[in-house]
């Protein structure tokens, strides 16, 4: 099968996440002695000197600057690193799920999963329950290349989280458009024809019942008739 991941992918955001940090990290030591050096200033100076209101100045504007940082990096960019360090994380340790279905196709609309920017495959199943094709979705990183699926190829798929992780193409074209209602009706007679079966499998029985009583009341009556 086809791996989507390696282990450098892994190591490659973990890298980003530390980087980011860092980064995060060394601006914040920066405002932070900034606002200590200008603070020992202010306190060092005479009461009711005109130089009081520079130092007050200069951490309001350092402060704002550092707001106006700390939002859009952290709220937004390290955010999404970090959420992304997560579902890699996952997609390596946690439960993964194998199917088999046919493909339908890409969807690539504006959509994220777990915060993660993602393209939609759809695939086409076979649902016994409903006797109805149903339409199972599984989520591809936006990042990597798109699969060379093709429409009604039979696939076999690894997915975690809904994330697909691994594939495999089975068999290419394995579902044509108009076979779609002949492969449906196929399963809905397995579906029917069980049912039936058991049907007549108990109509026999109980037709086999009826004769027998009625041979059994034919062979009494003979009885009775011979005594007297």
């Amino acid at each position: 099968m086809t791996t989507i991941y390696n282990d450098g992918d892994f190591n490659k955001v973990i890298a980003q996440k530390r980087k980011i940090f860092g980064v995060f990290a060394g601006v914040t030591i920066g405002y932070a002695v900034f606002c200590l050096a200008w603070l020992i200033y202010y306190i060092s100076l005479p009461y009711a000197d005109p130089m009081q209101s520079l130092p007050k100045t200069c951490v309001y504007i350092a402060s704002a600057c550092y707001v106006v940082f700390l939002f859009p990096f952290m709220g937004i960019k390290y955010h999404r690193v970090r959420k992304y360090y997560k579902m890699m994380y996952y997609l390596s340790e946690g439960l993964k799920n194998a199917e088999e279905n046919y493909f339908v196709g890409f969807e690539e609309k504006d959509l994220q999963k777990d915060n993660v920017d993602a393209v939609s495959c759809v695939f086409k199943t076979w649902s016994r329950k409903k006797s109805e094709w149903m339409e199972r979705e599984a989520y591809l990183d936006k990042e990597k290349p798109l699969p060379d699926f093709g429409r009604g190829d039979l696939v076999k798929y690894v997915v975690q989280s809904n994330f697909l992780i691994q594939y495999e193409i089975v068999e290419r074209g394995a579902l044509e458009e108009e076979e779609d209602e002949e492969i449906g009706e196929e399963y809905a007679d397995g579906g029917e024809s069980e049912a039936e079966s058991k049907a007549s499998e108990e109509t026999e029985t109980e037709a086999a019942a009826d004769e027998s009583a009625e041979e059994t009341a034919d062979e009494t009556a003979e009885e009775e008739e011979g005594v007297q």
